[in-house]
């Protein structure tokens, strides 16, 4: 009976989030997204590394905000074009909940497993490499899909992230 779940889920395929970053699409699978919100007040908090913009206040809980953009080796445009439609992207992942802005967020898109296309291998290295499961190409563009379990490590939360106890 499981199997047959998994084989039916499987046939209807996967879900994305599709959101921009700079001139760059990425996609991320919606299992993992918690909610999308408008941006919020960021607060600053000292003595946090390089890729951590700040935390919110999300209904009474801390929610570390990361430079995705730096994580994944994005540039940023300058003169933003559109910024009532940027976001922040809340995601639960095994090593805690984090959220981050986007450019604009897309849709979300139902993809079958067989469109996602392996990253080519050559010039990859680092972390953005590894983070980087394929590659789908949608309507006129072609979207990054991440793995945000393998965005932000144990590592990181642990040295970076911790608020609290």
């Amino acid at each position: 009976m499981n199997t047959e779940r998994a084989s039916d889920r499987s046939r209807k395929g996967i879900q994305l989030v599709t959101f921009r970053l700079g001139a760059e699409s990425f996609g991320l699978p919606v299992s993992k997204v918690r909610e999308i919100l408008r941006p919020i007040d960021l607060f600053p908090v000292p003595g946090m590394g390089a890729e951590v913009e700040g935390v919110i206040n999300l209904r009474g809980e801390i929610i570390p905000v990361v430079k995705m953009a730096s994580l994944l080796g994005v540039v940023k445009n300058a003169g933003e074009r559109l910024p009532h439609r940027r976001r922040i992207v809340i995601l639960d992942a095994a090593a805690g909940s984090f959220g981050f802005f986007v450019d604009e967020v897309f849709e979300v898109t139902r993809i079958k497993a067989e469109e996602i296309q392996a990253p080519p291998d050559f010039g990859r290295g680092g972390h953005s490499a590894e983070v980087v499961t394929g590659i789908v190409k949608l309507i006129g563009r072609m979207v990054v899909c991440i793995d945000p379990e393998k965005l932000i490590t144990d590592d990181l939360m642990a040295k970076e992230l911790a608020i609290g106890g």
